[in-house]
């Protein structure tokens, strides 16, 4: 059983050098403390990273593969690395023939740079605001990506694409989804209409 490995991150982990989260393809859990609610903890399978944003596949409660997350690094405070119970959680994956897997090439020097390469691999995503809109989130299709704003038109729960585009500061996005059962689920209803 690999050793464990937990930090309190300084406040400066926006500087710290990629290999403190190495391996990639470990199974890493992440705590945001300025992030209030389910999405403080991030379990995942870390795939890429940069000074600014992290990759991973996204491991849901139902311990399945479940889409595809970029975080912002400076929001973690926290790691645990492997993450708690990683033996049990990647043999569970392995005995459901899911394995993890790279979603294409996503440039993450910077949020705007990763949602462009994001809208080019999916359909739909979603964006979150946690540390100023904790209790909501915003799935669409993006439009474009221009002066650290991103440009989306929005989906309802129906499968029904808004007219026009929404406008968000892409400053203030804390996390992206995409890839997952529910955009899938979303965009397939969409498409079969």
């Amino acid at each position: 059983m690999p050793e464990c490995y937990s930090e309190q991150l300084a406040p400066d982990f926006q500087q710290t050098v990629q290999d403190r989260l190495l391996p990639l393809g470990s199974c890493i859990r992440f705590f945001r403390q300025k992030v209030f609610g389910e999405g403080a903890w991030v379990t995942g399978i870390l795939l890429d990273a940069s000074r600014e944003l992290l990759l991973l596949q996204t491991i849901s409660d139902q311990i399945n593969l479940d889409g595809y997350q970029v975080l912002r690094r400076r929001d973690i405070s926290h790691i645990e690395r492997p993450a708690p119970q990683q033996e049990f959680l990647m043999k569970a994956l392995s005995l459901r023939n899911q394995k993890p897997t790279h979603p294409g090439q996503i440039n993450l020097n910077c949020m705007e740079t990763a949602l462009k390469s994001i809208s080019r691999l999916s359909p739909l995503v979603t964006i979150r605001q946690e540390i100023t809109d904790p209790d909501f989130c915003w799935i669409g299709r993006i439009h474009k990506v221009d002066n650290e704003c991103l440009f989306m038109q929005s989906i309802s729960p129906e499968a029904l694409l808004e007219r026009g585009s929404d406008t968000y500061d892409t400053e203030l996005i804390t996390r992206v989804n995409f890839g997952g059962a529910y955009e899938d689920a979303l965009w397939q209803v969409y498409s079969n209409r």
